[in-house]
């Protein structure tokens, strides 16, 4: 059978038909999936391009949930730091409680409150984990964090601070050592001994005086009266005459005076015997070293030492949270980013491979209006060759 031959009308027509068909059928794929290139054969440079921002914003996105999650190990550890340090705070008011204390049993108790408070932190920070990452309770961990999301990447490292009561250097305390204290005084040298002081010379024995009669004396007693001699005293009764002064006068005759001398004689103070030398003084005997000897005390050199490390323990704490928090806002500033990245990159794939739906429209508009215009005119040409078959 041979091939039907068409008219060169009706082919044009046929081929017009078939070409508004395929843009139809093209427009109509556009408008369901709303992309104008969906395969390599729309576009190839275009599909490729948008491919790769499709891509790289895929990355970004898993990037996102990384930088995210992290973000959340670091929060649960700087809230766990927060409240490690409240604990260490605590302990420093037990530590001042301590330095009052007043019997064993006082300081018993309040050293079992210490004890507890870093069985506590203990606790806690074990318990500062976010889907099995714990950025507290130890020194080893490490986190790595990719911004791009490729796989093995690693744009920030994270490593655990341990915080625990390990790494505060604080240690619990036995019972009883805070209510013990040794004063121990270090054995010392003994003391030598005071020179001994020199005899002090005797004091010369002072010239003996003659001894004279004694003043009791008969005849010293007699040499007295003989002041008042019988001739003196009649010389007094008689009437006031020349003579009778004279008398008088015999008072300090040589006799008399001599009696005088021998009264001075009997007071004469008798020689002093020489003063035996002072003893010399006793050395004084040397000073025994001291020995240790238990105080009922509060021991006040571990508490100083205790509150030195609470001390350096609030400081890590700090340091800490001030080192894991810039972490934080660096992860929060590259999660900015990459959203805005990934908004940048599926803007830019959309623009390479999405159909403008209102222009697609008015395509489909147009494409049915010319595939019934080309129905129209094969419908023509069919009917002048069927006009020209009437002629037979």
């Amino acid at each position: 059978m041979s091939d039907i031959s068409l008219s060169l009308s009706a082919r044009s027509n046929l081929l017009s038909l078939k070409s508004t068909q395929s843009l139809l059928d093209r427009t109509s794929s556009r408008l369901s999936t709303g992309l104008k290139v969906s395969k390599p054969i729309d576009d190839a440079a275009a599909f490729f391009a948008a491919a790769a921002l499709t891509r790289t914003a895929a990355n970004q996105t898993t990037g996102q949930k990384n930088i995210e999650q992290t973000s959340n190990s670091i929060e649960t550890a700087i809230n766990g730091l927060a409240s490690i340090t409240k604990l260490v705070q605590t302990i420093q008011g037990t530590l001042s409680s301590l330095a009052t204390a007043t019997s064993v049993t006082q300081s018993n108790t309040l050293l079992g409150q210490y004890n507890t408070l870093l069985s506590q932190i203990d606790n806690l920070a074990n318990s500062a984990s976010y889907q099995g990452v714990n950025l507290i309770n130890t020194s080893t961990t490490t986190v790595g964090v990719s911004f791009s999301g490729q796989p093995g990447a690693s744009d920030l490292t994270i490593t655990a601070i341990r915080s625990d009561s390990a790494g505060l250097n604080l240690t619990t305390i036995a019972a009883g050592l805070f209510f013990s204290q040794i004063t121990a005084i270090a054995a010392q040298t003994s003391r030598p001994s005071f020179d001994t002081i020199a005899s002090v010379a005797s004091i010369a024995s002072r010239a003996a005086v003659n001894a004279a009669p004694s003043l009791a004396s008969s005849a010293s007693t007699a040499s007295i009266n003989s002041i008042a001699s019988a001739a003196s005293q009649a010389s007094n009764a008689s009437s006031p005459s020349q003579s009778s002064v004279a008398s008088v006068e015999s008072v300090a005759s040589a006799a008399a005076r001599a009696a005088v001398s021998a009264i001075n004689a009997a007071a004469s103070t008798p020689s002093v015997a020489s003063r035996s030398s002072i003893d010399s003084v006793a050395s004084v005997a040397s000073t025994p070293s001291a020995v240790g000897v238990a105080v009922a005390a509060v021991n006040t050199a571990l508490i100083t030492q205790i509150n030195t490390a609470v001390g350096n323990a609030l400081s890590q704490l700090s340091a800490a949270q001030s080192t894991l928090g810039t972490t934080n806002a660096i992860l929060s500033v590259r999660l900015e980013f990459s959203k805005s990245y990934v908004a940048t990159l599926q803007s830019g794939s959309a623009q390479l491979t999405v159909a403008d739906l209102n222009e697609e429209s008015a395509n489909l508009t147009s494409l049915q209006t010319a595939q019934s215009l080309g129905v129209v005119s094969l419908r023509i040409s069919s009917e002048a060759q069927q006009g020209l078959l009437r002629l037979f």
